[in-house]
């Protein structure tokens, strides 16, 4: 064999051992002397191995294995076959049955990895879609229940302002026992970088509860919304206090901001 390699399907079919021994030896014969069937080989090679490590091994159905060994058998008793030259001898082997039995697995596997890669990738975008939709979701609720709470009748709104100076810094607290808490505030100097400032809630009886901790931004704003908070809390003040960073569990700073019920 001199020249290239007629079919291509031949590099398979070898690669499967669907060959026949003349057609082996002739393969043979011609790879030993040609680097670029050797490649075309590996390749072919590495192709039927990925095909063998996807196929799930099934036992053909028993009609499919009567009419392989019927046709087997129509075929040993031709007593005349035509002399072809062995490119064409490759060619009406793989037309053969078996051959094609082959060529349908091969075509299996292949769709089967095909759709097996869309699946994963649809999986991806569902998950994805998912956890925005969930994201979504909790941002929702969260601004229904700042909703439900600015509406509500029940909602206590309470202002706060500097002790010292009423028209400097100020905030405002809307309050309900069951829905919780938001606060906001302007005019706040920045607090320094070893320092924070504390929201207080003080019940009518017991120790003052926070409701956590806050920075300003560059305008001097700065807001703490729906923070945890013990349920059905009767607040008769809120405070905010200047700590040391990490906040404290009882105000110990000076009351920057105090307003009473």
């Amino acid at each position: 064999m001199n020249e290239h390699l007629q079919f291509d399907e031949d590099f398979e079919l070898y690669a499967l051992g669907a060959l026949d021994a003349d057609e082996r030896s002739a393969f043979e014969a011609h790879l030993a002397s040609c680097e670029m069937c050797k490649q075309k080989l590996a390749a072919a090679q590495q192709r039927m191995g990925l095909i063998a490590t996807a196929l799930q091994q099934t036992d053909p159905p028993s009609h499919v294995k009567n009419a392989l060994l019927q046709r087997i058998r129509q075929e040993s008793r031709m007593d005349h076959t035509p002399a072809f030259t062995p490119a064409h001898q490759s060619f009406w082997s793989f037309l053969k049955l078996p051959m094609l039995a082959w060529g349908c697995v091969a075509l299996i596997a292949v769709v089967a990895l095909v759709l097996a890669n869309k699946t994963q990738d649809l999986q991806h975008r569902l998950n994805t879609l998912q956890a925005e939709m969930q994201t979504q979701q909790a941002a929702n609720a969260m601004n229904r229940r700042v909703a439900d709470l600015l509406t509500s009748p029940q909602t206590q709104h309470v202002a706060l302002k500097q002790p010292t100076d009423a028209t400097k810094p100020e905030g405002r607290v809307y309050y309900q026992q069951k829905q919780g808490l938001l606060f906001y505030a302007a005019n706040l100097p920045a607090a320094s970088a070893d320092h924070v400032y504390q929201l207080w809630l003080v019940p009518t009886e017991g120790a003052p509860i926070s409701a956590g901790t806050f920075q300003t931004n560059a305008q001097g704003e700065a807001s703490v919304i729906l923070p945890t908070l013990p349920a059905g809390v009767t607040a008769k003040a809120f405070a905010v206090t200047l700590e040391p960073a990490g906040g404290v569990p009882q105000p110990t700073g000076p009351k920057v901001l105090l307003g009473l019920v």
